[in-house]
């Protein structure tokens, strides 16, 4: 298996495991393939991931079916090789494409440079992952009740999911959420809200979590970047390992 399927397959089950804590959530899975759906009308929060699958075409089959049936839209990336096998079905079922998204990983013992020494702490709690709530809101224009039933909802200390916040001269700044799976940790919601960017906060706590999960025994990372943040992770020593495909179902009923 190369290395973008496997890091595909660790998506996977990081997906099922950020989703899962959140109530009414309904999760499918194959070993390279994860549907996500909510009760929440925005795509964000409906999500198919699809890898190298024998049956990936009809897993994507079945998702779109079940999300139509839901009203609910999609958000879907695909690994090269999915997308080579379902693209074709993907236009038929109603996807449309909407550009790619990077596969970056952090290798073992890729030095890393840290930031200034800034205050980090685990959200843990109501007050703290109230206030990770509120910068990830800020960071991505989102509903802040939205946020709260199913982002907070997974800030706790059984969930999987080990959130972070940083705090600078105008309190707390930025928040950055790790799934561990075996010795890798997967990277998401990486925010900062506008007022709080090109400040340096990001990089101090993005590799000062990173040193802190190595000193404990993570030998790599691996993420989805933006085009907008990818700069600070090529900084970082992350590396490209592919373009998945990002595709996007609108919501309403079949």
């Amino acid at each position: 298996m190369d290395e973008t399927e496997e890091l595909m397959q660790l998506c996977v089950r990081a997906l099922a495991t950020q989703m899962s804590a959140a109530p009414g959530v309904e999760l499918h899975m194959t070993r390279s393939c994860a549907l996500g759906l909510t009760d929440e009308a925005l795509a964000d929060f409906n999500r198919l991931t699809l890898g190298d699958d024998p049956d990936v075409e009809g897993f994507l089959i079945r998702s779109v079916a079940r999300a139509k049936e839901r009203g609910r839209p999609l958000s879907v990336v695909m690994s090269p090789r999915a997308a080579e096998a379902v693209a074709p079905t993907a236009t038929r079922l109603g996807l449309t494409a909407v550009g790619t998204s990077p596969l970056m990983v952090l290798r073992p013992n890729v030095p890393i440079k840290l930031g200034p020494p800034t205050k980090i702490v685990r959200a843990l709690g109501p007050e703290l992952a109230g206030i990770a709530g509120d910068l990830i809101a800020a960071a991505f224009g989102t509903r802040r009740d939205v946020i709260a039933r199913l982002i907070d909802v997974g800030m706790t200390e059984t969930s999987g999911v080990e959130t972070y916040i940083a705090w600078g001269d105008e309190g707390p700044m930025c928040t950055v959420s790790v799934t561990p799976t075996g010795n890798t940790g997967g990277i998401t919601l990486m925010a900062t809200p506008p007022e709080h960017q090109r400040k340096g906060i990001g990089r101090a706590l993005l590799s000062q979590v990173i040193d802190d999960y190595r000193r404990r025994g993570m030998e790599r990372f691996h993420l989805g970047s933006t085009e907008a943040g990818r700069r600070l992770y090529d900084s970082l020593g992350f590396e490209l390992v592919a373009d998945l495909s990002v595709w996007i179902l609108d919501g309403g009923p079949a």
